[in-house]
């Protein structure tokens, strides 16, 4: 069941990507995903969907437990954090080499 504001409901994506609602309850759990409810309904945002879908390759492909998502996420944050770094440091740069 579709819902509007960009929510889908977890039991289709529980169906649609062979995954247990305990599973996504356990990645609530741990911080990685925020669940919506309305109307005594669940719903996943577009973009909580699309952390759902990594976190479902990872534990599946390659057999990552809870504890290893958790820190797999922690590393894809501290590395997104450096490349927004990097970027402001090299439009800094380029600002001042215009001055040479």
């Amino acid at each position: 069941m579709m819902m509007s504001n960009n929510l889908i409901a977890l039991h289709d994506i529980c169906v649609y990507h062979h995954v247990e609602i305990d599973f996504i309850q356990s990645l609530e759990d741990f911080g990685l995903i925020k669940t919506t409810t309305q109307k005594k309904l669940t719903f996943l945002s577009f973009d909580e969907l699309m952390k759902l879908e990594r976190y479902v390759r990872l534990a599946k492909d390659l057999d990552i437990n809870l504890e290893g998502l958790h820190a797999i996420s922690q590393l894809l944050s501290q590395v997104e954090t450096m490349q927004n770094e990097i970027s402001t440091l090299k439009a800094e740069l380029n600002h001042y080499k215009q001055f040479n």
